[in-house]
């Protein structure tokens, strides 16, 4: 059964094309307050009054249907919203962005040992526009960490596991968490969240890795003696942490902290991918995810949970 519906949305993606008798008509992702995400459709969309564009808060009036297994809203009419109704409609963490920034430079502090590195974390530190927009932007336009703060909390995961694994597989854990602590700072140039989440033109035609690479060596330049094969060995944790060409890294990893850096991001990543999947699906105990096509399969949510043992 079909139920009426008029709510404020922001515009996640849209798409525009015409039927085969030449009705224009729009397909859109719409993300409402709460961060809960539905596509839409609307057929004869030339009435509108306005050119919808991806980012714009609009006030929707439709119709709930159900459409292949998951909810859509056919789309009767649009009106747009002014622009300063934006900030409230992007996915947001469960946490306090200031607060985790905090307690990642703790961490990162009562970590370091090398002077080297922690001179090169300094001048991360006192960098405020870089250090501004790390503490606001999602680690990705979608699939991962994809809300306000989702690199602050991905990268500070990244650099915990870090020292994990380096006290586990004994290498050097400066240099581990300096790749860690780098290996998506160039994010904070490549993502724009002004309206929605998109895609800088620095980002499109340069990407995040060699951003990264751009702003560490600015940092490096301003350190006196800082070591060369310091800034290689960083780098190239940067260059190749995605692990495969094919995957948008330049180089494969060939070190040991590279390898390990590559790993831990990647699992990092898919850990909160699977959980949010089972957040946007709704997916109760013992219940199976709507099939993923990025990952090429359905999830399933066992939710047995450890017990403590007496013994």
């Amino acid at each position: 059964m079909d139920m009426n519906l008029n709510k404020k949305y922001m515009i996640m993606e849209i798409a525009k094309s015409n039927t085969k008798d030449n009705r224009p008509f729009i397909k859109v992702v719409l993300i409402d307050k709460d961060g809960v995400q539905i596509q839409g459709i609307m057929f004869d969309s030339n009435k509108l009054k306005f050119d919808p564009q991806k980012g714009d808060v609009v006030d929707v009036s439709g119709t709930i249907q159900s459409y292949n297994g998951q909810f859509q809203i056919k789309i009767n009419n649009m009106s747009k919203m002014p622009e300063e109704e934006s900030k409230d409609f992007l996915p947001k963490g469960d946490f306090d962005e200031n607060q985790l920034y905090d307690e990642f430079v703790s961490f990162v502090e009562s970590n370091l040992q090398d002077r080297f590195i922690k001179a090169l974390f300094r001048e991360f530190k006192n960098d405020q526009d870089v250090t501004t927009k790390f503490k606001k932007m999602p680690a990705a336009k979608n699939v991962h960490h994809a809300y306000i703060g989702g690199l602050l909390e991905h990268t500070y995961s990244v650099v915990r596991l870090a020292v994990i694994m380096s006290n586990y597989y004994k290498v050097n854990r400066d240099l581990l968490m300096a790749g860690a602590i780098f290996h998506d700072i160039g994010k904070v140039y490549e993502l724009d969240i002004s309206k929605g989440f998109d895609y800088t033109d620095s980002g499109k035609l340069i990407g995040h890795l060699l951003l990264g690479i751009e702003l560490v060596n600015s940092y490096c330049a301003k350190i006196d003696n800082f070591p060369e094969l310091y800034r290689h060995v960083i780098n190239h944790m940067i260059a190749s942490h995605h692990g495969l060409l094919e995957y948008g890294s330049p180089k494969k990893p060939k070190t040991l902290e590279a390898i390990i850096l590559h790993h831990i991001d990647d699992m990092d990543a898919k850990v909160n991918t699977f959980k949010s999947i089972f957040i946007k699906d709704n997916i109760t105990a013992g219940g199976w995810s709507n099939y993923d096509r990025l990952l090429e399969r359905q999830l399933f949510n066992h939710n047995i949970m450890m017990e403590d043992s007496d013994a």
